[in-house]
């Protein structure tokens, strides 16, 4: 419990950081190689009888996750052909996912096999015949998808049944094809720049009337488009993608539609081939916004109002839980209540003098993170208010160990100053109670 408030440094920061801390005695961060690897993608062959033939497939992990006991939603990224553009999505997921925005995320980024054009489209009519005669393998792809490579991805990794498929352009119409007609296969859908102007926008006004018609299975669509849009070899993108938009909105009103969660987002300023960039991460942040527990928000609350009574603290705690759990299972993401929360409402107990709603909060934290050091540490604090001297100092010596090795493991900069901070925290607790002395953590 080093703060009430979590705490986010830029790194920007780092070296301002790192400078202080090799200042402290016994204290010194170790800096990464200069060759050191910022990202890992595996390239594996995935069988294919659909296409008779072995699928080139990058597959990609988030780093800084507890070893054990993770489980991943996964996400299916086409168009892994384009490397920047790869490059930059999972920069983005890994970073949203440090900030706690998004779940656990694997991704499988899968390149065209042969042609682009087919394997992404639809099959064409009218004048979009004419011009792509090579367009109508998206049925395919979507069985490769959805009856190989994910339980591919199923029989090789700890996943959950939670699927998302991100596509741009010719990857977003087969975005918007996947949920028209494999309806069961994906639960968050992002249309990056899709082509919705395919077959003369009979495409388009056929998607709409489709997802609208769909008032049982709860799904989630995030679409783009960029200002720039307007023509081009790609077409009228962003034109087309405010006809969809109106005839989607209009379809969800007239059949009362309410299990989809639709947005809208335009980028006025931006071409074809940058939306791709702000698109992803505003569509997961969309997508999975009602997990994120605004709790620094909540804490001002209560420190304005200077609520001070217990059970309307606890209320807060229980209605929090209850929203997030409601989300959790919308999204089939079936994970306990995130730790920063319940830290932060049972370090505001603390101060308003409820050690026994504190205790009880930090316990039930330690239930579900059995292994942070952050939450020993702060049960320990509480059990110390409280005069229970015995299991505060065991409580606070296992923050202390579990503290100092992670320390030694991290090569993250702020994960290794938020566990010098919970050391020192501890070390001063245990002081105060006689039984050690400060030190330094000995890292």
């Amino acid at each position: 419990m080093t703060s009430p408030l979590r705490t986010f440094l830029l790194p920007a920061c780092a070296c301002v950081l790192a400078s202080h801390l090799d200042a402290q005695p016994g204290l010194r961060y170790t800096a990464a190689d200069p060759h050191e690897t910022l990202m890992t993608v595996t390239h594996v062959q995935v069988p294919s009888k659909v296409y008779n033939t072995a699928r080139d497939v990058s597959v990609w992990l988030p780093s800084g996750l507890p070893k054990t006991g993770v489980r991943y939603v996964v996400l299916v990224f086409p168009d892994a052909e384009e490397k920047t553009q790869f490059r930059a999505a999972l920069a983005n997921i890994q970073f949203l996912i440090d900030r706690g925005l998004v779940p656990p995320i694997m991704v499988l980024g899968v390149p065209f096999l042969a042609n682009r054009m087919h394997e992404l489209s639809p099959s064409a009519t009218g004048t979009t015949a004419q011009r792509f005669p090579q367009a109508g393998g998206a049925d395919q792809t979507l069985q490769f998808y959805a009856d190989e490579l994910l339980p591919w991805a199923d029989a090789h990794y700890p996943t959950l049944p939670t699927r998302i498929l991100a596509g741009h352009s010719l990857g977003g119409l087969i975005a918007l094809h996947a949920m028209v007609t494999r309806p069961d296969v994906f639960r968050v859908v992002i249309a990056m720049s899709p082509a919705v102007y395919w077959n003369d926008g009979a495409f388009s006004k056929l998607a709409a009337a489709h997802l609208a018609a769909d008032t049982q299975r709860e799904r989630t669509l995030f679409v783009t488009s960029g200002g720039l849009e307007v023509g081009g070899l790609q077409g009228p993108i962003d034109i087309a993608t405010t006809t969809f938009t109106d005839q989607l909105r209009a379809a969800l009103d007239s059949t009362h539609n309410t299990t989809l969660r639709f947005e809208r987002r335009t980028y006025p300023k931006d071409e074809h081939d940058v939306t791709p960039m702000p698109s992803l991460v505003d569509g997961l942040r969309m997508a999975f916004e009602p997990m994120v527990v605004p709790i620094d928000s909540v804490f001002l609350q209560l420190s304005n109002t200077h609520t001070e009574d217990s059970a309307a603290i606890h209320q807060v705690a229980r209605d929090l839980e209850s929203r997030y759990a409601t989300a959790a299972k919308s999204l089939g993401i079936p994970t306990p209540f995130p730790e920063a929360p319940l830290d932060v409402l049972g370090s505001y107990s603390l101060s308003v003098k409820h050690t026994g709603l504190a205790t009880t909060l930090f316990r039930e934290n330690l239930d579900h993170y059995p292994h942070s050091a952050n939450a020993h540490e702060s049960l320990g604090e509480a059990l110390a208010a409280g005069g229970d001297t015995t299991h505060a100092v065991t409580e606070l010596r296992t923050a202390v160990t579990i503290g100092e090795a992670e320390m030694r493991a991290t090569n993250s900069i702020l994960v290794w100053a938020n566990d010098r901070d919970i050391i020192a925290a501890a070390r001063s607790q245990l002081h105060q109670l006689h039984h050690d002395s400060p030190a330094s953590s000995g890292s």
